[in-house]
């Protein structure tokens, strides 16, 4: 592994202010990992600013992880820097939901970070058909909790921006993403500017300030070089050709009802439906139209929310953003979700990481189902989440090389299972399905 990694290095040395050789004459920011886990560095737990809550009346600190290739060994002295918030209907979720993303794209070379923002508007509900029945006749407080999130997003890049050094981010390649509420957050970030927040939400100055204004004082400027959009969307009426060219690759379901693909209202599954938004494909095709480099990835015939593979949204936006990096962008459309896409000849590192020999056997799975590969005698968590990212269950035992695991009281639907064993950790997607 060191071999290899200094092999890398020695490929990548050079005027990193001057990037685009350095990025694009190595395999480092494509689909494949360059670094092991072990190699990554994670500072947790960063203040990047306080805010109150206006539905709680409580001042919120708000946190940031920061996942990074070891400033030591990596002699890049200039880094790309992904951004990456959670989803949660602006009611739930966590930043440890990014987790995986942000030790993925750190594997390939970029710098990432995950945060904590204000949640809850006064919602009752615990998941989209609860938000539906009870929390219908309070709409408007969606509306001041996006704005609010989207304060926040915006006060984590002004706190990046002032600490780029530290973690050696070249501060002429910012991206931004996130996954349903989180990506609808991360395009704010991008493409909002205080006319059309206002717009979107004519009140949320006096409750809560300007966009700019609030979390910290700090008054960094900053520009966003693309967004990865999974399942999120941007409201209805923002004019996403304002703020330049800013390219996006995108992932949804064709048919998601909770956050639309094209135009329509969030949460609009056969109940009271929210805010206007423009969905992936619309914005897609806004984009296309005006010759800014977008990329569509759509899994087809879907009415699931956020179904899209992790791995593989990993891999895609990775070698989407080198394009970018490098000024070849073009954009696509695919609609072949579990068709590997590859920009590198590199076949990479071989994780380190023991826990990737585990599967989930019959997956999906009715009743119980088989985690396999495990190592005999250790002891191993296994948490489920669900996909606003609360987590429903955890389960504790010893392993044998096979061990069943029992999921009567877990309802159909899409899961993230989180399997944890001493310092390690792996995500697997789950479907329960009877």
């Amino acid at each position: 592994m060191k071999n290899l990694v200094l092999l890398f290095l020695l490929i990548t040395t050079g005027n990193c202010f001057s990037q685009t050789p350095a990025y694009c004459s190595t395999n480092r920011f494509t689909d494949v990992a360059v670094f092991d886990s072990a190699d990554i560095r994670i500072d947790t737990n960063l203040i990047y600013g306080v805010a109150t809550n206006h539905f709680t009346g409580i001042n919120d600190t708000l946190m940031m992880n920061v996942f990074y290739p070891d400033t030591v060994s990596d002699t890049m002295i200039a880094r790309p820097f992904i951004l990456l918030i959670h989803g949660g209907a602006f009611l739930g979720g966590n930043m440890h939901d990014m987790d995986y993303q942000c030790m993925e794209f750190a594997r390939r070379g970029f710098v990432t970070a995950t945060i904590s923002y204000r949640l809850g508007w006064n919602c009752a509900g615990t998941d989209f058909l609860s938000i539906c029945v009870l929390c219908g006749g309070i709409g408007p407080n969606m509306l001041t909790a996006t704005y609010q999130a989207a304060q926040d997003g915006r006060a984590a890049m002004r706190y990046i921006d002032a600490n780029r050094s530290q973690y050696k981010i070249d501060n002429n390649n910012y991206f931004v993403g996130g996954t349903s509420a989180g990506s609808i957050t991360a395009m704010h970030v991008t493409f909002w500017d205080q006319t059309e927040a206002d717009a979107f939400c004519p009140w949320a100055i006096a409750q809560v300030g300007l966009l700019d204004t609030s979390g910290n004082s700090l008054t960094n400027i900053y520009q966003i070089k693309g967004v990865i959009d999974n399942c999120g969307a941007v409201s209805k009426d923002s004019v996403v050709l304002n703020n330049g060219n800013i390219p996006l690759i995108s992932f949804h379901d064709e048919g998601d009802c909770i956050v639309p693909n094209q135009y329509g209202q969030v949460i609009s599954c056969a109940c009271q439906a929210f805010y206007w938004v423009a969905g992936s494909s619309a914005l897609h095709n806004i984009l296309s139209a005006n010759g800014i480099c977008t990329s569509m990835n759509l899994v087809p015939l879907s009415v699931n929310h956020c179904s899209f593979p992790e791995y593989e949204l990993v891999h895609r936006a990775s070698c989407f953003i080198r394009s970018v990096l490098c000024d070849s962008c073009q954009s696509g459309y695919n609609n072949t979700p579990y068709v590997l896409q590859r920009c590198s000849s590199n076949n990479g590192i071989n994780e380190n990481n023991s826990l990737h020999s585990i599967s989930l056997i019959p997956n999906p799975a009715a009743d119980e189902f088989l985690l396999k590969g495990l190592q005999p005698a250790e002891k191993y968590l296994v948490d489920f989440f669900d996909i606003s990212g609360r987590k429903i269950s955890e389960k504790y035992f010893t392993g044998l090389a096979e061990q069943n695991i029992n999921c009567t009281g877990i309802p159909n639907g899409i899961y993230i299972t989180k399997i944890s064993r001493d310092n390690e950790s792996i995500f697997l997607k789950l479907i329960i399905s009877r």
